[in-house]
């Protein structure tokens, strides 16, 4: 399931869901549950000088901002409900507030440096974070990887399936996160070969669990005995069947309002449906965590044969208008968005 070779993936995303089929070294395997994506190549926005300043030698540029005219019409259809500002616990706003700082910070590197967010490296050299000196230095100071965790990642990147892996500067903050609000209870839609389950669960306290749902098992059993190195594998519960039917369970059983965070990483047509039940479990103050919401930048111009890029666009239009939630949309990897229920 490569990628094909003109796919320009972010710069600094670990992993891109590929189109077309691929067999495992043994088994056939289905990617129904993760959903395909195959990065595609962002516009290129024309640039223009910026009127009213004489430009500096070799920054005379920059790129054209997107108006507001060009967004879907959903986005004029009915105005922002009023959300309350302080309905969340300290910590959770605290996180926020500094969730914010990063959001600006990523922006201003890049425009500084406009390959890091639209790269024209190969996908595959961003998992050991090769393609930029700017990226590697971020990674030499910003990540503090588990060896097993490190030892997972570089054993999934030897399949060609292994570029749907979560990036690990993102599976990092995730667990941050859920250090942050001191959880408990973890949900995770679509698992792969467990790299973020693993990065969850060493964030969990010891009683904390992981129920993460998949429908294909045999990408699992590749990080199971690392889930075990780790003395995390108690942690994971790990639920092969349709995630909809998992989270039903949930809500069935009673668990409704009891997760603390919930991570959302499958097939993109039915992410509304993954979020929505997930909002359910998740107790005020908790996180939900959505990625691919960027789509290698396709969601400025979704095709209208792209369902997948279509459903991711009408759950962002639908996010920033939801009065549940507050959201931040974060630039990393390819795209996340964190929901804090309210």
């Amino acid at each position: 399931m490569l990628a094909e070779s003109r796919a320009q993936p972010f710069l600094h995303r670990y992993s891109i869901r590929p189109r077309g089929k691929t067999q495992h070294p043994s088994t056939s395997l289905s990617l129904a549950a993760r959903g395909t994506n195959v990065m595609q190549e962002p516009p290129s926005g024309r640039e223009e000088a910026v009127p009213g300043r004489p430009a500096p030698r070799g920054e005379q540029l920059r790129p054209t901002r997107l108006r507001r005219d060009r967004a879907a019409p959903l986005a004029a259809a009915s105005p922002r409900p009023e959300m309350p500002l302080f309905s969340v616990p300290k910590e959770v706003a605290v996180g926020t507030a500094m969730l914010g700082v990063a959001f600006a910070t990523g922006m201003l590197a890049g425009k500084r440096y406009p390959s890091l967010l639209f790269g024209t490296s190969k996908p595959h050299k961003s998992i050991i974070g090769k393609s930029s000196p700017l990226w590697q230095y971020i990674l030499d100071h910003s990540l503090r990887e588990h060896p097993i965790l490190k030892k997972l990642r570089l054993l999934t990147a030897e399949y060609p399936w292994g570029k749907m892996m979560v990036s690990c500067d993102q599976a990092q903050l995730m667990a941050n996160l859920i250090k942050l609000i001191k959880a408990k209870k973890v949900i995770e839609v679509g698992v792969l070969t467990g790299y973020n389950a693993l990065s969850m669960a060493l964030a969990l306290p010891d009683n904390g669990r992981v129920i993460a749902c998949d429908i294909n098992e045999d990408y699992a059993k590749i990080g199971k005995p690392l889930w075990k190195e780790a003395g995390v594998d108690h942690k994971i519960d790990l639920r092969i069947k349709p995630a909809t039917q998992t989270l039903d369970e949930l809500l069935a059983g009673g668990e409704a309002e009891t997760f603390d965070f919930a991570f959302i990483d499958a097939d993109k047509e039915s992410y509304n449906e993954y979020y929505e039940k997930c909002l359910r479990l998740i107790k005020k103050g908790g996180i939900i965590a959505i990625d691919n919401v960027l789509r290698g930048g396709m969601v400025l111009k979704p095709r209208k044969d792209d369902l997948a890029t279509q459903s991711i666009h009408h759950l962002n239009e639908k996010l920033v208008r939801d009065a549940r939630v507050n959201i931040s949309m974060i630039p990393m990897g390819d795209g996340v968005t964190l929901v804090f229920k309210l």
